[in-house]
């Protein structure tokens, strides 16, 4: 027997016999780390052609967009809940004038010639209400 035929008699035997939640979370699991590798290597890439600053900037803006994305799904998530709208308005409130103050900050320290600042992502607030619409929109044409 070659290798070859033992995966594949492995994998007809796990089609078969393994629940389907379970190959679910191993499907998902998988794509996690397809995802991973592609930003790990699309990192080093910036690592080589732009050097630590541009490596920088690309983790910064991908943490700037899992942080949007994560944030408005389980802001979605939330709106569901009866308790959570009676405290929503309040809430957004407060992260709108917090996240004005950050970004207010993280910008004058950059101007006042502190470049670490310069990497620190601001928060996009404009982007959190447009991904929050997406997801609304998507359950509306289900």
């Amino acid at each position: 027997m070659n290798l070859g035929h033992n995966i594949d008699e492995a994998s007809h035997k796990f089609e078969d016999h393994v629940p389907a939640k379970a190959k679910q979370a191993i499907y998902q699991a998988q794509d996690l780390v397809h995802k991973a590798t592609q930003h790990a290597l699309q990192l080093v890439n910036e690592a080589r052609t732009n050097g630590p600053q541009g490596a920088l900037h690309y983790a910064a803006g991908e943490y700037k967009r899992l942080v949007v994305v994560c944030s408005s799904e389980l802001w979605v998530k939330l709106n569901h809940n009866y308790t959570f709208l009676l405290m929503a308005e309040k809430v957004a409130l407060t992260m709108a004038n917090l996240s004005g103050n950050y970004n207010g900050f993280v910008d004058d320290m950059s101007g006042k010639w502190y470049p670490l600042f310069g990497y620190l992502p601001l928060i996009p607030v404009n982007e959190f209400s447009k991904q929050i619409k997406v997801p609304n929109q998507r359950r509306k044409n289900v």
